[in-house]
C-alpha cells in the first residue's frame, strides 16, 4: 500500500504538458492551454495584416484568428501551408477573444514532466519566446502566451 501512495505522490506533481511543433521548433506548454486539435483546413486569408496572422476560421460557430507563431520574429516560412490547427484557450481572461487558433507544422504530442525534467538552456529568444528549456534530451521553447494574446487581442480590437 505504500508504493501506491508513493506513485500517487509523484502522478500529483507531474505536469501533462504538450509539445507543439511550430516554425522548425517545439513549443512546450501545459496541456490546458489546448482546446481542440484540428486538422488543416481553408482559412480565410486576412489581407494587409501582420505576418503572424495568417487568417480566420470558423470553429463551433465562433470566428477565430490563425496564428502563426514564426510570424512574430517575421519568419519567412510563415505563409507555408501547415499540417494542423491548435485552438488554443486564453490565459487571460480579459479581452473579446476567448479562443485563437495555432497553425503547426505537425501533430502535437503529450509528454508528462516534472519540474526537475525542465531545464533551462541557452538560446536566442524571439518576440514571443518567455524561455529556451531542454527536457529529456529534446529543446523546446516555453511561448510567451502573455505576447501572443495582447497581439491577437489588439488584432481584433481594430478589425
Amino acid at each position: 500500500m505504500a508504493d501506491a501512495a508513493v506513485v500517487l505522490g509523484n502522478e500529483a506533481n507531474e505536469l501533462s504538458c504538450v509539445v507543439i511543433p511550430v516554425s522548425g521548433r517545439q513549443l512546450l506548454l501545459p496541456n490546458v492551454c489546448v482546446a481542440e486539435i484540428l486538422p488543416w483546413r481553408r482559412i480565410k486569408v486576412l489581407n494587409d495584416g501582420p505576418v503572424w496572422c495568417l487568417g480566420y476560421m470558423g470553429w463551433r460557430g465562433l470566428t477565430l484568428p490563425v496564428v502563426h507563431y514564426g510570424g512574430f520574429d517575421e519568419e519567412t516560412d510563415a505563409r507555408q501551408t501547415p499540417r494542423c490547427l491548435i485552438v488554443m484557450n486564453r490565459t487571460r481572461a480579459s479581452g473579446r477573444v476567448e479562443f485563437y487558433a495555432m497553425a503547426a507544422d505537425s501533430l502535437p504530442r503529450m509528454v508528462q514532466l516534472v519540474e526537475e525534467d525542465i531545464t533551462s538552456a541557452d538560446g536566442k529568444l524571439g518576440s514571443a519566446d518567455a524561455m529556451q528549456v531542454s527536457f529529456g534530451t529534446e529543446a523546446a521553447t516555453i511561448p510567451d502566451l502573455s505576447y501572443v494574446e495582447t497581439q491577437v487581442a489588439a488584432l481584433v480590437k481594430g478589425l
